[in-house]
């Protein structure tokens, strides 16, 4: 498929030799080098924006976690933490080495299964990047293989993996994985919104989110709910989980969570603080599911059939 699309496209001439030529500048051997010092220099500069890189470091744990059980899903199990500690120590060698992006696990682990790749596939693509990096020849390679040929490949990836969600997943929790997916087509909203504005030169506050609500796009919306997607996700999923099991003090805790999580500005807001005005309507919100869950676990343990157990129990 990615020949396939590389031969259409420039045969097609979709394609630029123009930036074949300025990619081989890069053209090079790079090696990896420590940067002990630079690191510890670069401490006081990144301390303001630890609010910030903790949540994302939260987010990364999820997706691990997340593509774990994907594969147990599929047939293949791996010690969580053997995992999370290659991650993690990949990680720090990387940031040491300079590099500023965490590892984490790749989505799509039934998707690339399905294809054939192994151990092997997985080998091979380790030390393909390390020597695409290495030699500095990512751009030429972005240059010949168009990026149209690369997506079907991803597209295949997500159908399968979602396929296997609903697949995997009981019957009766199906809608839970619904319910996590609204913050993250919110995300997506507000990222694409973003761009836009960007290309256009202004910001969504340069516009004003009335002027945006007048043509059906409502940006503060999107900023709210789009906001920590991979944390709200979770906490909503888990909402609906409980409330689906009927199981309401872990949903009173799951709203809990989710309440003391919109608090501290990591979830349902733009930036990270403690009791910003936005966010405490989601606050209120969260506290206010927790009473129902509440609500429901004292009228279900005053219930006559709940008081009927009791007595059966004690007997």
């Amino acid at each position: 498929m990615l020949a396939t699309g590389t031969v259409l496209a420039w045969a097609f001439g979709l394609q630029d030799r123009a930036a074949i030529a300025a990619s081989m500048q890069s053209f090079g051997f790079n090696p990896p080098t420590v940067h002990i010092d630079s690191l510890i220099q670069g401490i006081p500069h990144a301390l303001p924006y630890l609010a910030s890189a903790v949540p994302l470091g939260l987010a990364n744990y999820i997706f691990d976690l997340e593509n774990i059980e994907s594969a147990h899903a599929a047939g293949d199990e791996y010690k969580t933490r053997q995992v999370m500690l290659a991650n993690g120590i990949s990680s720090i060698i990387g940031c040491f080495c300079g590099n500023p992006y965490p590892v984490t696990v790749y989505v799509g682990h039934a998707g690339w299964k399905s294809l054939g790749a192994g151990i092997g596939y997985t080998v091979a693509t380790g030390l393909s990047m390390f020597l695409i990096s290495l030699f500095g020849i990512g751009a030429f390679l972005l240059a010949v293989i168009p990026v149209a040929a690369i997506v079907p490949i991803l597209v295949y990836i997500g159908i399968v993996t979602a396929n296997q969600v609903v697949r995997e997943t009981p019957k009766l929790e199906v809608p839970v994985i619904f319910t996590c997916m609204f913050p993250w087509i919110a995300n997506w909203a507000l990222t694409l919104t973003n761009n836009v504005l960007s290309a256009a030169g202004t910001t969504g506050a340069q516009v004003g989110a009335a002027v945006m609500a007048n043509k059906g796009v409502y940006y503060n919306g999107l900023v709210h709910l789009g906001n920590g997607a991979p944390i709200s996700s979770m906490v909503w999923g888990c909402i609906a989980i409980f409330a689906i099991t009927d199981r309401p003090l872990r949903g009173a805790v799951a709203g809990a969570a989710g309440a003391i999580l919109s608090v501290f500005g990591i979830i349902h807001s733009p930036t990270v603080g403690f009791a910003l005005e936005p966010s405490m309507q989601f606050v209120y919100s969260y506290l206010m599911v927790a009473a129902i869950f509440v609500g429901k676990y004292m009228m279900d343990k005053n219930a006559p059939h709940a008081q009927l157990q009791q007595t059966d129990a004690k007997a």
